[in-house]
């Protein structure tokens, strides 16, 4: 194989290894959380076969999604900055640009992460 034909390889490789990863990933996802789901329900089911009382449900943690979004947020905020200026050094300011664009999605995360303290409050107690 000449230079050139590995240079067009490469990315398509690339492009369809990230996309392989991502699919995989999902897929492990949703077999993990159907797994859980039907143990649960086997569980439920054997615990009323015997007649025993059944727990009630843990209710979902507000506060793990609020942090879910703060670290969201400061990993795309860093990312894009990195980004940037890697795509500086490599290729220009006119492609670096485009790394400002996961930047701009932590910016929004960060906002919504403290929108919603202070719409519930809790940003006044804390600074207090």
């Amino acid at each position: 194989m000449d230079a050139g034909m590995i240079a067009v390889l490469v990315p398509i490789f690339a492009i369809v290894g990230g996309f392989s990863v991502a699919i995989v990933a999902i897929v492990v996802g949703y077999r993990e959380k159907m797994k859980r789901a039907e143990l649960r329900h086997r569980e439920r089911i054997t615990a009323l076969e015997k007649g025993i009382e059944l727990p009630p449900d843990p209710e979902p943690d507000p506060d793990a999604r609020r942090t879910g979004s703060l670290k969201r947020g400061l990993a795309g905020l860093f990312l894009g900055i990195v980004l940037y200026f890697a795509l500086r050094e490599v290729a220009g300011h006119d492609v670096a640009i485009f790394g400002l664009i996961p930047a701009a999605l932590g910016v929004a995360n960060l906002i919504s992460h403290f929108a919603a303290r202070e719409k519930r409050g809790n940003g006044a107690a804390r600074d207090a």
